[in-house]
């Protein structure tokens, strides 16, 4: 039996995308194979594609940071949830795909109710939010922070989890896009045509208690300057460091060094870091099942409502990968293939 896939061949635009069929392979002891439902398309996979984050996979890889699907095969003496059992994933890659092979240790279930696409709309987006707010930043109740790209999918998923917590958001975004972020409990920050770090100097006290930076080069190095004694900046992208379909390595370390290493030499009191999921992992090894459970359950309860912009077939991948670069589709964009 054969399956299809995305595959990255080589680094560059959306065009080196490739639908590819390959045949299905069984789960090796410790793996399960999943056949998946839905697997959402994130700004990562962009930037893994283009070749910005250090590290990657080998190509050719499939990208794809999340899955939503069901067990189809259980490694031999592996200890997993029984076949037709419905789970969501988080993965270094592979969600891109009608079949995907995980190991039984990144299975999550996914809860009664809750509908594959919406789980996937979720869960890379609120679980990093997640633990960025709590794990990392370690908000509570009546903190202030603000939020880059809060209008974006990770940015809408830090202001729900936020007003839950009970904690203040400002948020920079375009001016159309200022009444989501009101909606959804944020105070809005015109990226154009105000200077957030001004805004922040007029707060009661002059900074906030955390900053989160998806954007990267020198503009880490202006919002840690937002951040209060105490306080810390949190960088989680270098979307600055892709200008187009090429990588610009300059601003990409421009960003590390000048906004992340370059400020802990500094005696202020402040933090700086560059949060990673799989680092997190090492440190806190439960971390990954309790918090991916944890924002689950908040949309089981439907505390939360991740925004799905469109869904689309696997041979639509290049397409997706171009509206999200363009940000022609409001929302979550979430693939969907078509396994029997």
């Amino acid at each position: 039996m054969r399956y299809r896939h995305v595959s990255v061949p080589r680094l560059g635009g959306a065009e080196v995308l490739r639908l590819s069929s390959d045949e299905l392979p069984a789960p090796a002891v410790g793996q399960v194979r999943v056949r998946v439902l839905a697997a959402g398309v994130s700004y990562g996979d962009i930037l893994l594609r283009a070749g910005v984050i250090p590290g990657g996979p080998k190509r050719p890889f499939t990208p794809g940071y999340d899955l939503v699907g069901v067990v189809d095969q259980v490694g031999p003496g592996t200890r997993a949830p029984e076949p037709g059992t419905r789970v969501v994933a988080l993965v270094r890659s592979g969600g891109y795909a009608e079949y995907a092979l995980v190991a039984a240790n990144r299975l999550v279930p996914l809860p009664e109710g809750v509908d594959p696409v919406e789980a996937s709309a979720l869960s890379l987006n609120y679980f990093i939010a997640q633990q960025m707010l709590h794990r990392v930043a370690e908000v509570r109740q009546g903190s202030t922070v603000l939020v880059h790209g809060a209008s974006g999918g990770v940015g809408t998923a830090f202001l729900e989890l936020a007003a839950l917590a009970g904690v203040t958001v400002y948020g920079t975004c375009s001016a159309a896009r200022a009444d989501q972020v009101r909606a959804l409990g944020g105070r809005p920050i015109d990226r154009d045509a105000e200077d957030f770090r001004r805004v922040v100097r007029g707060l009661p006290g002059g900074a906030v208690d955390a900053v989160f930076d998806p954007i990267g080069g020198p503009h880490f190095l202006r919002s840690y300057q937002a951040v209060r004694r105490g306080g810390v900046m949190v960088g989680f992208g270098q979307n600055a460091a892709l200008r187009g379909n090429q990588r610009d390595l300059l601003t990409g370390a421009q960003g590390f060094l000048g906004g992340i290493v370059l400020p802990k030499l500094i005696p202020d009191g402040k933090r700086t870091l560059f949060y990673n999921a799989w680092s997190l992992e090492k440190s806190h090894p439960a971390a990954y099942q309790q918090d991916l459970a944890t924002v689950l359950e908040l949309l089981q309860k439907g505390l939360v409502k991740p925004r799905v912009g469109r869904t689309m077939p696997l041979e639509e991948a290049a397409d997706a990968h171009r509206a999200m670069e363009t940000a022609a589709i409001t929302g979550k964009i979430v693939l969907v293939p078509a396994a029997a």
